[in-house]
């Protein structure tokens, strides 16, 4: 008698498990259509600087955060249907593309060293000729999604972590990151490096800039309302990516741009000062820390005011006419005007290690270096570097000292 009582609760069982994974399927399917409906909406609306509008962004904002809500709870309900047991950490590599991936065998070769089960690699790319490249890849491109450099590359930010959380394989884990990386980028560390430097911070990674990048604006309440420039290559604990992505689809500061005046007056080498109300930069280089901490705001200009931030990766934050670098700056990149400014430096200690022919380009005030040629000696340095990602490099580049440059590049930079 037994037995038949646990054949006959077995069987039930598999027909309650069958039942819920129908809803849930049909759950899933419905909150997709809505959440990239939403992101539609959003990114129709994103660079909307006009009052009228504003308030058709504001109508819809109703709509997309309803469907944030539904994606999410769809997401969380397949994962506890998809896995009895909590998963590790796991890092989604958020790549933005135009009409390619440079050096894609690169980053081939570096996901054929992971686990399956600790990443997920998405890309947004704007052209069809990217979404070509990519297929068979271990990249997985997003639907395409209206964008505008500089007034808006957060549309299709949000578009790739709206992916990212509609990832169901197991339960979503509090350490799990949200790295994005642009079609120029390559990996400085090994797989595992990266993978186990980020699973184990906690908080997320902004790299911002001296504050003379900075923009400001007279606050209503007296005072200066300020916010940090960062660099758009920036990495999201878990709990930040699914705020950022709410609050985009709520229209939430959609109209920085026209807030803080960005981009009204000339712009020279050396006349962008702090705190001189001239302000400069894109959407992507101030949203995301506004969305997570809001504005900032002092009283006094002049003194270096400390602001402690809940999640903020080398924090806290200073507020000062003389501070530089500050956060956690994961990506190099080569600003010439910054590269060698005072203070807490990794750009310049790195930069110090290259030999002359692995020297990048240095670029101008509004476009970073790159680099079309490096050496053996090069590869070494971004190896030991501090960096776990680097930047600018055009698609195949030339070895100096060698023949072929993803083969050094694996065995220099990508092995242990």
């Amino acid at each position: 008698p037994s037995v038949g009582r646990w054949l006959v609760a077995a069987v039930a069982g598999h027909v309650v498990a069958g039942a819920a994974a129908t809803v849930l399927r049909g759950v899933r399917g419905v909150s997709g259509g809505l959440a990239r409906g939403g992101a539609a909406i959003n990114a129709t609306t994103a660079s909307a600087n006009a009052g009228a509008a504003r308030a058709v962004g504001n109508a819809n904002a109703t709509a997309a955060a309803g469907a944030w809500a539904n994606a999410s709870a769809s997401a969380h309900a397949g994962a506890a249907a998809n896995s009895s047991q909590p998963r590790g950490p796991r890092v989604y590599f958020l790549f933005l593309g135009v009409d390619k991936i440079s050096n894609l065998d690169v980053w081939q070769a570096f996901f054929a060293q992971a686990s399956p089960d600790q990443y997920r690699a998405l890309v947004h790319c704007k052209l069809p000729s990217c979404i070509q490249q990519v297929q068979g890849s271990a990249l997985k491109a997003v639907a395409t999604v209206p964008s505008w450099y500089c007034t808006d590359l957060v549309s299709p930010m949000q578009q790739l972590v709206r992916a990212a959380l509609e990832d169901n394989s197991g339960y979503p884990h509090p350490a799990d990151k949200f790295a994005y990386i642009s079609d120029s980028t390559l990996p400085a560390k090994p797989f595992a490096y990266i993978y186990g430097t980020l699973a184990a911070r906690r908080g997320s990674d902004f790299c911002v800039f001296p504050s003379n990048e900075w923009a400001d604006v007279p606050s209503g309440n007296g005072g200066t309302e300020v916010a940090a420039k960062h660099h758009q290559w920036l990495i999201l604990e878990r709990a930040h990516a699914e705020k950022t992505w709410q609050l985009w689809s709520q229209g939430h500061f959609h109209h920085f741009m026209s807030h803080f005046r960005m981009n009204t007056q000339p712009y020279s080498w050396n006349n962008n000062s702090y705190a001189d109300n001239r302000n400069y930069g894109c959407l992507d280089e101030f949203w995301h820390m506004i969305a997570l901490y809001g504005t900032l705001h002092a009283n006094d200009m002049v003194s270096d005011t400390t602001v402690p931030l809940s999640m903020f990766t080398g924090g806290p934050l200073h507020i000062s006419p003389w501070i530089g670098w500050q956060g956690e700056c994961d990506t190099f990149v080569v600003w010439a005007k910054y590269l060698h400014i005072a203070g807490n430096n990794p750009f310049s200690r790195f930069y110090s290690t290259l030999d002359q022919m692995s020297i990048p380009h240095d670029g101008n005030s509004f476009r970073p270096g790159w680099w079309d040629t490096i050496t053996t000696h090069g590869l070494r340095a971004i190896r030991q570097s501090s960096f776990l990602f680097i930047r600018k490099f055009v698609d195949k580049p030339k070895l100096y000292d060698g023949y072929d440059f993803l083969s050094a590049f694996q065995q220099l930079v990508l092995s242990y």
